[in-house]
This record gives structure tokens, sequence and C-alpha cells, in this order.
């Protein structure tokens, strides 16, 4: 029976108390009998809407990244949607992977324990086809993958393993780390059939071909940080700026670049009768005193004085002073 009543329903009611067709008393022992709610003890609830609809919120972030990835990488259109988040037990999870998958068995540090990516074989193919040349419209019958194949695929799940670091890394800053590759589901036991696990299921479309990715997360390995997984927490931290981990993150992949470094000793202005006349032993002089400090661009910026020298063997600079923003400006 609906627990709303419509307008109609509420008039007759009201109408047959009034009349006292309806018997109140019997309303009255009826609400006072203890409420009984079912309890499925073989799918235990351990996660709450607000926590599903959190993480499902999340995921929409590391589609934005992978999507964007995996275009440059096939070079085609490639697309990712969340199509839900909902618990399940680990054992119907195993039961609905076809025999076989694409498994790969990841850990989530610093969080204890594994996870497991999924991704069906028809799409699997697919992606190997383009990264061999192919349209991406070849797809044998299932079967196991190559050496070959599995090194193919490497790097596309290298790719969604870091969008996966980087969605996650605005809750909880769990690195997903490949640890071993399974074909057969039933050899990929991460937890007991019986335990809970959060499953977000993703549609993966490249060019007109389409497919499924699953991400499947055990609750024992969320539950020291379930109480983040919250609306609340999650726009928080999008509000709040990068984390300690995710500056120090940016910070060691940043100190790798390569940077352009130059120095200028001086400058000089020739009218092109005087270039095209140059020769080998000519002297151009420059338009600073011996002495004088030199200018250091970082790029194309102005960013140190220094005193031009050597050390050891090699010519050298010694940084002076910094140029600011305004001297900058003036010259």
């Amino acid at each position: 029976m609906s627990e709303v009543l419509s307008q109609s329903e509420i008039d007759a009611l009201l109408s047959a108390m009034s009349s006292g067709d309806l018997d109140t008393t019997q309303m009255h022992e009826v609400a006072d009998e203890p409420q009984v709610r079912p309890f499925d003890f073989l799918r235990p609830s351990k996660f709450s809407k607000d926590q599903l609809r959190t993480i499902e919120l999340l995921h929409d972030t590391f589609c934005r990244s992978a999507q964007t990835q995996l275009s440059g990488a096939l070079r085609a259109m490639v697309e990712i949607e969340v199509v839900t988040a909902d618990q399940v037990t680990y054992g119907e999870f195993v039961n609905s992977m076809p025999a076989p998958s694409l498994i790969t068995i990841v850990t989530m540090e610093p969080l204890e324990g594994n996870a497991v990516v999924e991704v069906n074989l028809p799409i699997v193919f697919s992606i190997i086809d383009r990264l061999v040349g192919g349209p991406g419209t070849h797809r044998p019958k299932p079967r196991e993958l190559t050496e070959i194949e599995h090194a193919l695929v490497g790097g596309v799940i290298e790719t969604l393993l870091r969008g996966f670091s980087e969605a996650w890394s605005t809750v909880v800053p769990a690195r997903f780390r490949k640890v071993g590759t399974e074909m057969n589901p039933q050899f990929a036991q991460i937890v007991a059939p019986s335990d809970m696990v959060v499953l977000i299921t993703f549609e993966l479309r490249i060019g007109a071909q389409t497919g499924s990715i699953s991400l499947c997360v055990p609750y024992l390995v969320l539950e020291p940080v379930m109480d983040r997984f919250t609306a609340q927490s999650y726009f928080s931290a999008l509000t709040a700026g990068p984390s300690p981990e995710m500056r120090e993150g940016i910070a060691t992949e940043l100190g790798s670049v390569s940077i352009p470094v130059s120095v200028e000793l001086g400058a000089a202005e020739l009218n092109v009768g005087d270039l095209l006349a140059l020769a080998p032993g000519d002297v151009i002089p420059l338009s600073v005193a011996p002495g004088s400090d030199a200018v250091v661009r970082i790029g194309r910026r102005e960013a140190f004085h220094a005193q031009p020298g050597v050390r050891g063997r090699h010519a050298a600079v010694q940084i002076t002073g910094r140029i600011e923003d305004l001297e900058r400006t003036l010259t």
C-alpha cells in the first residue's frame, strides 16, 4: 500500500471518521504495533545513499580526465560516463563477469587491501586494434589475451589508474597501482564472496564501439575513511583547494620538468648593411660595460641578474639578484 494518500482518499477518510464508519480505536491499536523492517543478512547495507551518490560524483572527475588522455592515445573520440554506483556482494560481482575478462587487481595505498578494475573483452580488442593502426572494429571471439596484447593494453590500464588516483584524491589520497592481472573471474578472489563492495560501472565509447568498465572496491578497504564519503565533505574538499598531498605530488612532478635557461651577456644594434658585411674576426661591441651584470632568462622571461665567469672548465654565471616585475616592465 502506498504511504501517500491522494486528496480524494483523504476526503473519504475524513468523511468516514465523521460518520462513525471508521473505528479510530482500531487505528490507534494498529499504530501502536512495532514497525518491523526486513533485514537481509546475506546483503547487509554498508553504504548509505549519500555515500553512494558521493562516490558517483567523484568519478565524474575520473571520466573527464580519462577520456581526454585516452582520446590522445587512441587518436579517436573517447567518451566515458558513469552508469551507476551500487553496493553488491563480491560473489555477485564475480558471477556477473563473463569469462574470460580483463581483470586488473590494484592496491589503493595508503588504504589496506585490493580493488578490481574490469574491462570487458570486446572493447579491449577494439582498443588493441586501434593501437596497432586498425580502425578499431576487429573483435575476435572471446579468448585470453596474448603477452603482446597484454603489453599493448597495459598503457591504457595505467591511464585509467592515474585517472582514478586523481579523482579519489579530492576525498582520499589513494594511489591506484596494478599488482596483478587475471582473465578468469574465479581467480580474482580479493575478499570473501559474502563481503559487501561498492561497484561503479562506466560506459566506454570509442568511436562507434561501446563497452564497459567496472571498478569494485570492498567495504573493508573503505571502512577506515567512510566518514569522508559525504556530499558535504566532497564539496568542502573541492572548495578548499589542493590538499598537502596533492601539493607535494604537483611539486614532485614539476621538479622533473625541463625548462630552457639562457644568459644574455649584452645586446647590440646593427643595420642590414653592417649585418651583411660581417666576416670572421669582426668584433661587435655590446651595449654593456665590462663588469656589468648579465641577464638570465627562464624561457622568454628575464628572471635574474648574474656575473659571468667560469667554474672548472665550464663557462658559468653567478646569480647576483632577482629581476622584479617592476624592473622587468621598465626595461
